[in-house]
């Protein structure tokens, strides 16, 4: 006889339930928007993604993320932290909604050996699934918006230009209970 999520959450065995300490590796898309996706193509990104187990229905998150785009003339490195919501629990299913805080940064080549970087502040919000395999085992997808509010840098050419943008990360990811 298998035990539901709900189960395992009022026993607080398995992972995401409160008290528990949560991490994830998460491989997928980033798809570009905006100016940056005049400008760079669209790469396969990855993220490590922490959470705290604070109630049945609130997390503690954290991520940690990067993507390389068009042979290096983009990177992205962001780290945010936020609020987790578990929305209902499925037998071994829970459906998820996030809102983070962070700081990006894009490295932008912009001419020829020159790059133009900046510390961003930015937002993300998302959602996406999990399932849980077994008491220390989860595997699960996440959609995300990602938003870096954008700042005008000065480059070693004299030039000033606009850092930020906006995209979005679909990952795939499998975790474990620590």
């Amino acid at each position: 006889m298998t035990r539901s999520a709900r189960e395992d959450i009022s026993s607080g065995s398995g992972p995401l339930t409160p008290g528990t300490h949560n991490l994830s590796l998460g491989v997928g898309q980033i798809f570009l928007m905006g100016d940056l996706s005049d400008k760079y193509k669209n790469a396969i990104g990855t993220q490590l993604n922490y959470t705290y187990g604070v109630s049945d229905l609130f997390d503690f998150e954290s991520t940690f993320g990067y993507s390389s785009h068009s042979s290096g003339d983009l990177s992205l490195v962001f780290l945010s932290m936020g609020l987790r919501s578990n929305l209902i629990y499925f037998d071994k299913l829970i459906p998820f909604f996030n809102v983070d805080l962070g700081f990006y940064r894009p490295d932008e080549t912009v001419a020829n050996d020159v790059s133009v970087n900046a510390l961003l502040f930015g937002l993300q919000l998302g959602g996406g699934i999990d399932l849980l395999i077994s008491n220390k085992v989860f595997f699960g997808t996440r959609l995300a918006f990602h938003d870096m509010f954008s700042s005008t840098k000065d480059a070693s050419d004299g030039h000033s230009y606009d850092v930020g943008g906006s995209f979005l990360s679909f990952m795939i990811h499998v975790g474990v209970n620590l």
